[in-house]
């Protein structure tokens, strides 16, 4: 791949396909295998690409490296007025998100953004660790849930902690596990998405009673130690705000790996 003045879009079906730096970067790497029709342009110090979305009627665009370098290999595939060039992928139908390096949104072309036109923003972080965390109380009672039988609980919990959540209850490849009290109640819950050679883990949340009881590290903690069993990797996303989950994170031994902004249409 280039980044010259029209750059080389290239078919990505394997981390081959991919510039050196960027085949085992772990961001991409868990991710990779489940993208479709993705096409990849950049080079060594930045890299984007374009996928077909999960509704497979839009696009989605990723991007790592370097804000401002990533802003470069981004602005490549458009021409001056703001319209996708051929073989980017990007011209035929909508962009539903992008989710670049935290800073390289603003350093588009207004005319890139304008095209896009994708107004509302997340900042969040991509943690990984592949390090057994300490153990915390109460993990024995961190079980598998039901989508059956425990969908009602989950779908209630969810929508009073996390009604903004990405990680909906019917996503594939994901299994649910809770935290119960003495008498049986859902207080914490999660997500465990798999990946390759890597456990995802997504919608935590705790009852606002059951707060500040260390259920949050708890059940993390039981699914990381399953996930490092099963995968050697284990990964989360956190937004920048959430500084509270964040400490928690960190002493259950995670660590930064990728500063992310995603960009959507308007709800």
């Amino acid at each position: 791949m280039s980044t010259g003045p029209y750059p080389s879009f290239v078919p990505v079906r394997t981390a081959a396909d991919l510039p050196r730096r960027w085949r085992t970067f772990p961001f991409l790497a868990a991710d990779l295998p489940r993208y479709q029709g993705a096409i990849g342009w950049g080079g060594q110090d930045a890299l984007a690409l374009s996928v077909t979305a999960g509704d497979g009627t839009s696009r989605a665009l990723v991007g790592v490296g370097a804000a401002a370098d990533l802003a470069a290999v981004i602005a490549a595939a458009f021409d001056d007025s703001g319209g996708p060039l051929p073989g980017s992928g990007l011209g035929g139908a909508p962009v539903a998100v992008a989710s670049l390096t935290r800073g390289a949104w603003d350093l588009l072309p207004t005319p890139v953004r304008d095209r896009l036109a994708l107004e509302q923003v997340s900042h969040w972080d991509w943690l990984v660790t592949t390090t057994v965390p300490p153990a915390q109380p109460g993990e024995d009672r961190v079980v598998e849930l039901d989508l059956v039988g425990d969908r009602a609980e989950l779908e209630g919990l969810q929508r009073l902690v996390l009604p903004q959540t990405y990680t909906t209850l019917d996503r594939p490849d994901t299994r649910w596990y809770g935290w119960r009290d003495t008498e049986g109640v859902l207080r914490c819950m999660a997500a465990a998405t798999t990946r390759a050679g890597d456990l995802h883990l997504g919608s935590i949340g705790t009852h606002p009673q059951w707060r500040r009881r260390g259920l949050a590290a708890t059940v993390t903690a039981a699914l990381t130690r399953i996930g490092l069993a099963d995968h050697g990797q284990v990964s989360l996303g956190l937004y920048t705000d959430n500084e509270a989950a964040r400490r928690v994170y960190l002493r259950l031994g995670y660590r930064l790996g990728q500063q992310v902004e995603s960009h959507r249409p308007a709800r």
